[in-house]
Formats: structure tokens, sequence, C-alpha cells
């Protein structure tokens, strides 16, 4: 074999080595590989529980608030369209009245007769439908929710309370004592809302509104995420004749309350109103169901299919969500899937999210054979 010759079948050999050790060759790639679906289950108790909220009304039902009660009931609707059609919110709604210490003694027989006063954070009995019976809360199985909520902010009037104390209700209906008498009320895992309705301001005595805030973030085990404040309180610069107020109004102790809890104040004297107690709605239904699903190992974007349907159901009738209609998002940086608090689900019965996926090698990262956007 002379120079050249030998020189071409070294320059040939040399070629299809380096072609060889490319590790997008063929001749490199390991078989196909094979997976079976991994499930991640969204268990109710662990991994993805129907996200649960108490929200609570406390309506001051003092003998100025007929226009205030009126005026939240004409537009509880609003509020009540962000989440009540949302179908894995499980909300328990409760209305309770404000309470006065300082005169619940007070047995002197004035010309209205004697003061009429409330218990201390008991829950009124629902109203607006024969069906709720002796029901203390509404839940997504009373029928008729929206109406029942609108009948039950309208809790009346009466000559009784005379220095509210607004705050002072809500601690006890979330302390376990008094569980039993709200029928089972209060879900201590559950996120927490709390809407106050009142021309005047807090009479506690034994506590600010920041403290309020702090102890039920406590209760919360010190998340924040899960304690959510709104006020409708009259706007104290409006002189107008039909938003009145209980002596100065609402001046301290709510504006403590809503700064540190960074609060939503709905304006009882504005044409806007409504809108106000809508957004607070928003933010309870974007704060509660927008819920992340740790996948534990990395899948393959192909084969990611999230679903939502009972345990009974056949994998092929659950309602399957659509990434493309942003129903879910991916998160690769920490392997999650986040559902959209928006997406249109039909309720069903016992019904859980359900992720199905085929892991994927990470030694393929490389080499193209990895899909993972």
């Amino acid at each position: 074999m002379n120079a050249k010759l030998a020189k071409s079948f070294f320059l040939l050999g040399g070629f299809c080595l380096l072609q060889a050790c490319d590790v997008k060759s063929p001749l490199r790639q390991d078989k196909a590989e094979t997976f079976s679906a991994v499930t991640v289950e969204g268990d109710q108790t662990k991994a993805l529980p129907d996200p649960q909220i108490n929200i609570l009304f406390v309506v001051d039902n003092s003998g100025s608030m007929k226009p205030h009660q009126d005026k939240m009931a004409a537009n509880i609707e609003l509020f009540a369209n962000e989440f009540f059609d949302n179908a894995r919110l499980d909300y328990r709604i409760g209305v309770v009245p404000v309470y006065d210490q300082r005169y619940l003694n007070d047995k002197k027989e004035y010309r209205s007769g004697y003061r009429k006063m409330n218990s201390l954070g008991e829950l009124v009995p629902l109203k607006g439908s024969p069906d709720v019976g002796q029901q203390l809360y509404i839940t997504r199985d009373t029928p008729n929710p929206k109406e029942v909520l609108k009948s039950t902010v309208l809790i009346g009037v009466q000559w009784g309370p005379e220095a509210e104390e607004s705050f002072s209700p809500v601690l006890a209906v979330t302390d376990p004592a008094n569980n039993r008498k709200n029928q089972d009320f209060y879900i201590a895992d559950a996120h927490l809302a709390v809407i106050f309705l009142t021309d005047a301001d807090d009479a506690t005595l034994t506590f600010s509104g920041a403290e309020l805030y702090k102890r039920l973030v406590n209760l919360k085990k010190g998340d924040q995420s899960k304690v959510l404040i709104a006020a409708a309180l009259p706007n104290l610069r409006n002189k107008s004749d039909n938003c009145t107020k209980d002596g100065s109004g609402p001046i301290q102790a709510f504006s403590d309350l809503l700064s540190a809890s960074g609060g939503i104040l709905a304006d009882l004297c504005s044409d806007n109103f409504g809108e106000e107690l809508a957004s607070f709605g928003k933010l309870i239904k974007n704060r509660v169901t927008t819920q992340k699903i740790a996948l534990g190992s990395t899948p393959d974007i192909n084969s990611l299919v999230v679903s939502y349907g009972s345990k009974d159901q056949p994998e092929s009738e659950r309602q399957v969500l659509s990434r493309e209609k942003v129903e879910y998002y991916f998160l690769p940086e920490t392997n999650e899937v986040m559902l959209n608090p928006n997406a249109k689900l039909q309720r069903v019965p016992n019904a859980k999210i359900w992720v199905t996926f085929k892991p994927a090698s990470l030694g393929n990262a490389k080499n193209g054979r990895l899909n993972t956007i």
C-alpha cells in the first residue's frame, strides 16, 4: 500500500470514528427507553386537598345600619360570582353580629325599652330558602347560595349594641370552644376571610386591630397568606344623608387593622362599592385556588396530562385541563403543576386533580431527546 492510499484510509477511519463518537449519532444512542405513567394523586388530605376557606361576615346590627345592610345585600352577588361557580373551592360562609361587652348587663329600662344584646361569636341562622333549615353557614351544597347569602346578611337592626365590638366576635368564632354551637363552621387548616360591615369604629377593649390580625395569623401557624381581611365602611369625608356614620365613624381601630393586614377597604358611600366588594371575592378565589402539585421528578412534557374527576371514573371520562388554554401551568424550575383558578371545571362529587406523566431521562438532556417545556 503506497503512502497516499494509506493516508486516505487513515482519514476515512478517523472520520467514521468521529461520527460514531458524536453523542447525537445513532451509533452512540441507547435503545429507546420505555416508561410507565406515574400518577400523582391529589389526595384530599395530603397532596392536593380541595382548597377550603371560612368566609365570615361580621355585621353591625345597631339601629343606624339598615341602609348599609341594604347596600351590602344589593351588591353581594358581585362578590359571590367570583367564587361560587368554582368547582373545587370548598367554602363555608357564615354571618355573625357585633358584640357589646360594655352594655351587656345593662338592665335599665329606657323609653325605647331594654337593650337587646347579641351573644358573642354565635352565627345567625341562614335565611332565604326553606331548604336551609337550621343551618348556620353556606356550603357548596347549599341550594341557591347567592340568594341565601343576600338574605342572611340582612340580619336586621335593633336597639342594643351601643359600643359595637366587631373584632371580638371573630376570635370567638375561631375559638374551638365555640365550634359546636356553630355547627363546626371553623376549620383550623382552612383559609380565613373576614368581611366587616359597620358604620362605627371597633370598641373591643382588650386588643387592637393589629393585634387581631396577629392572632389570626398565629392561628394559621404564621402563614399570612391564609388570612384575608376586608371592611365595608362609610367614607368619613362623605357628608351626605344617605351615608350615615355612627358617631365619628370608624376612625382608628379599622385603619389599624387594614394597615397591618394589607386589607381591602370597600367604601359604603361610593357608587363603585359593588366593584370593590367583587375585587375581594376575586382575591379570595385567586389566593385560595391557585394551587401547586409537586411532581417529584422531571416529566417528559409531551406525556403530561392533568385531569379532574373521581377515583371511580375511568381516565377517559375525566375532564382534561388544557395547557394551551392556560388551565394549568408547568413550572420546569420546580417540577410543579400550578392550577389556574379560572379553569372551568364541572363539579364532580369526591373529585380530585390527577397528574399523569412519563418521567424523563436526565441523561438525554444534552442530546436533544429530553423535552420539558
